[in-house]
């Protein structure tokens, strides 16, 4: 199993960004416990995402988009508005459905990445899986977070509509500090910070 700290050589980060958050907090907004190796990675990496296509939604961000609870109140929202303009069942069960998934991340061609919470209470077995955002074939993955992240990373996920690297492998990180910027989304008050020098 890779380490986060490996994975964040692997994406080129030398040290922590040591972005912190009140995980008690983001955990009672989502209703459920967070995986421990997610919880490393916001550490080590905080906000941002891979190769300018693959974002990491975190807690405590000014940004509605990539803030987690957030972006889960965001996919409730718009499966609703699905449904009522469509009357089709939701792409993906969401929490707080029973065994409802979790989206943690998504990329910039619309497609999402959720952890599966069904059948298991403990966070750290959850696998992930991944919704095209075009199409409706779900895409699985026989792993957790940081597994994924560093197939992701080393250009091996095994899902037909996560695009392949564009540059060099391994992806690197880029870096984001959260803040809202304008335009889509909406500003929210952060919690999260990056821990000084």
């Amino acid at each position: 199993m890779t380490s986060v700290e490996q994975l964040a050589r692997d994406a080129g980060l030398t040290a922590p960004r040591r972005y912190h958050v009140d995980w008690g907090r983001a955990e009672s907004e989502l209703g459920v416990r967070l995986p421990s190796d997610y919880k490393e990675y916001v550490y080590w990496f905080g906000p941002g995402g891979f190769d300018e296509y693959l974002i990491v939604c975190v807690p405590g961000v000014a940004n509605s988009n990539t803030e987690l609870a957030a972006h889960l109140a965001q996919e409730r929202q718009n499966a609703r508005v699905r449904a009522q303009v469509t009357g089709a069942a939701p792409r993906v069960p969401l929490l707080p459905e029973p065994g409802g998934w979790l989206p943690w991340g998504f990329t910039t061609g619309g497609d999402g990445l959720y952890w599966v919470t069904a059948g298991d209470d403990d966070p750290d077995r959850w696998t992930i899986a991944g919704r095209p955002g075009r199409g409706s074939d779900l895409g699985r993955f026989d792993g957790g977070f940081v597994a994924f992240i560093k197939a992701f990373i080393w250009d091996t996920v095994d899902m037909p509509f996560i695009a392949e690297a564009e540059g060099d492998v391994p992806v690197s990180f880029d870096p984001d500090a959260g803040e809202w910027l304008g335009g889509a989304g909406r500003r929210l008050e952060p919690y999260g910070f990056f821990a000084s020098s």
